[in-house]
């Protein structure tokens, strides 16, 4: 057995013949129904059934003998368990006994404190009249309005472009196979094609139809797509204007007059600095959570969660993608850092789980539902698809429910502690952000 405080290890052999004996038993309730060629329906011979049946029965029976060598081994100990206990078969050969492996995590003493004593800054956004100015001086300048060309020209940089392209190439998958009047804004980094921008641009107008070769290699993560011979059609050139708010524009988009439209950004804005606030109080409340509390953190779960960290630190150093502050630090020096970080992460989980199991929050299936439909309304057109894929995978709506149990439970603690108001402006919120957000801070 390997033991530490909160992490138990435990190695079971269980007897050929205690399986044997279920397997009788599993084979003995099956007799009645089965109907074996020479007896009736029902009285044919244990051993005959057996010698045919045993083996669609031996893993049912083997889980269940397992689950009850398991259990009674938690009630004798008088294990208190954190999580699920996890179970490996490491030895089994048919007729000869069962080598398991269990491995468990226990729950740790955790006294809650009193919550009145935590003192947390309640924000709220003052947004001035020059603020909300250059908010819509902002939006203004990010849409983008085009006309299309009098005279024909090459292509420039900020025109948008209406293309038809295809290739030849049936394994190319079908969006990139063939595309009609496919509109390309020359401003974006993000292209269909990839390089098309740059194919473009000062080299090709109106009416021109060319023969390219695109490098779709790591778009698609195979050399087999080096080189794709594509017929790009230039279709027609629009170039960019300066956007001016119209009548039509605001009409197309249910707004009365500029008024509707400046208040529309203006609550939008708002919102938009009210859920930055609400992330940066959950931040300030889980460090001075992480300050005010100090148990003995579960073993088994720290090092799975150290490991995952790990396994993409060592996916970052290969694909060379670290963060520049961890570039310098030596094998020994980002394990350090990233324990530490692996500590707080694996205390606040375990202790908002223990406040969450404390107050008996849940949550209910209505909150659920809002949440997936929330959660789906993020990918407009897919929606089906992916309440489809949750249906089938009930183990994925996990990953929906877990965010909102923890926000529920943050809220709880919210509303207990001692609320202190605070009015910032713009310019304090950026600093603010800055500063409960430091990467580098957090790493220390």
């Amino acid at each position: 057995m390997k033991s530490k405080k909160l992490y138990k290890e435990y190695s079971i052999v269980i007897p050929s013949e205690d399986i044997d004996k279920e397997v009788n038993l599993k084979i003995s309730d099956l007799i009645p129904t089965i109907t074996i060629p020479g007896f009736r329906k029902g009285k044919a011979p244990l051993s005959i059934v057996k010698k045919k049946y045993e083996d669609s029965v031996l893993n049912e029976v083997i889980q269940k003998v397992v689950s009850t060598k398991t259990n009674d081994l938690i009630k004798n100990k008088k294990l208190n368990l954190f999580r699920q206990p996890k179970i490996d078969l490491k030895k089994f050969e048919k007729n000869k006994p069962i080598e398991i492996q269990i491995k468990i995590d226990l729950q740790p003493e955790i006294k809650l404190n009193d919550f009145k004593k935590i003192k947390l800054n309640n924000y709220e956004i003052s947004l001035s009249k020059k603020n909300l100015e250059d908010q819509y001086k902002i939006f203004l300048d990010s849409q983008k309005s085009y006309k299309k060309i009098n005279k024909n020209r090459l292509i420039k940089k900020n025109d948008r472009v209406i293309i038809s392209f295809n290739t030849s190439d049936t394994n190319v998958p079908d969006y990139l196979k063939f595309q009609k009047n496919f509109p390309v804004d020359t401003d974006m980094d993000k292209e269909i094609l990839p390089g098309i921008n740059k194919l473009l641009i000062s080299k090709s107008k109106e009416g021109d139809k060319k023969n390219i070769a695109i490098d779709l290699s790591k778009e698609l993560k195979s050399k087999e797509f080096k080189k794709v011979m594509y017929e790009i059609e230039v279709i027609s050139i629009e170039e960019k204007v300066k956007f001016q708010i119209t009548e039509d524009y605001l009409k197309s988009n249910g707004f009365k007059n500029e008024n509707e439209l400046k208040n529309f950004l203006k609550k939008n804005t708002t919102e938009r600095f009210d859920e930055g606030l609400k992330q940066i109080e959950k931040k300030q409340l889980m460090d001075l959570l992480n300050e005010e509390y100090n148990f003995d953190l579960p073993e088994g779960v720290l090092e799975e969660d150290f490991n995952q960290i790990w396994s993409r630190i060592e996916h970052a150093k290969k694909n060379k993608t670290l963060d520049d502050d961890d570039k310098s630090l030596t094998v020994d020096q980002l394990k350090k850092r990233y324990k530490k970080i692996s500590e707080r992460r694996v205390k606040l989980g375990v202790l908002l789980q223990y406040i969450g199991n404390k107050e008996k929050i849940s949550i209910s299936d209505d909150e659920l539902n809002k949440g997936i439909i929330q959660y789906t309304s993020q990918y407009p057109g897919q929606e089906k698809q992916i309440l489809e894929y949750l249906r089938k995978n009930p183990s994925a709506v996990e990953s929906i429910k877990g965010p909102l149990l923890e926000e529920k439970i943050i809220n709880n603690i919210k509303s207990k502690v001692a609320r202190i108001s605070k009015k910032i402006d713009s310019d304090q919120y950026k600093k603010l952000e800055d500063e409960v957000f430091d990467i580098k801070r957090d790493k220390i």
